[in-house]
Formats: structure tokens, sequence, C-alpha cells
């Protein structure tokens, strides 16, 4: 496998509207209550939502800060957000996320994929932040 072939794909039900759940990924003041992994706490978010813009989030988890940045690259509201992920610092990966939001028994599915991602480990990590970060989220509609 070539580095930019890992991918993964989840989904997560929110019992809540689309046009709602779409809000809580583009307005900072939302996403600060569930945009990172259980583990940790969002310090500080920045966005510029527009195609082209920019995404900054600041995690912290004690005395360690962890800083996802990227690019809004497609954007279709209430249906679609395409953006590069990637933590910022000399390393730096770019990788590219997709999310899509669908109707499903009265609330929202959403669809995540996250591809171009290095290894099997960035991958399997990954899984496990988004997975949190999508119960964080689904907590906020209960």
């Amino acid at each position: 496998m070539k580095a930019t072939d890992y991918k993964l794909e989840i989904s997560q039900f929110i019992k809540a509207n689309r046009t709602r759940v779409f809000e809580a990924w583009i307005r900072p003041e939302l996403m600060k209550k569930w945009g990172c992994p259980k583990e940790l706490t969002i310090g500080e978010i920045k966005m510029d939502f527009r195609v082209g813009g920019k995404y900054r989030t600041i995690m912290l988890r004690d005395e360690e800060e962890y800083i996802a940045c990227g690019e809004y690259k497609e954007i279709i509201i209430n249906e679609k957000l395409v953006f590069t992920h990637g933590w910022e610092g000399p390393e730096r990966e770019e990788t590219l996320v997709t999310v899509i939001f669908e109707d499903k028994d009265g609330g929202t599915e959403i669809l995540l994929t996250h591809e171009k991602l290095s290894n099997e480990s960035s991958m399997k990590g990954h899984r496990e932040g988004w997975i949190s970060t999508l119960q964080n989220l689904e907590l906020q509609f209960k």
C-alpha cells in the first residue's frame, strides 16, 4: 500500500435534523462543545468558513496541546463538507476528510471518510479519535 492508500470510514446517527447537525460543524461556539475526542478539551477554535478558508483547533490534555488545522475544499450547505486535516508542526501530514449529512429515521446520518493517511497506525489513531468525537457530537443533541 502507498502512504495515501490508508483511509477510514465511520458513520454516526444523530437524533436531530440535518440543518442543526451541520450547523454544529460550522459554528465555532458550537464545535467548541464537542469537536475533539473525549479525553481532550478545546482551548480555541478559529474558522474561516468558506471554500479556501482555513480552520485551526487547539485541543488540550493536561499541559499538552494538539493543534489540528486545514482548509475547506468543498462546502454544500447541510449536505457535505470536505477539508484537509493535519497536525500543526514541522512534520505535518496533510490528509483529507469528507463528511456527508443525510436524512435518516427522523435524524441525521453522518458519513465520515478520512483518507490519505500515512500508515495503519495513523489510520487506527484517527479512527478512535473520530469515533469519540462523533459520540461527543451525539451527546449535544440528547
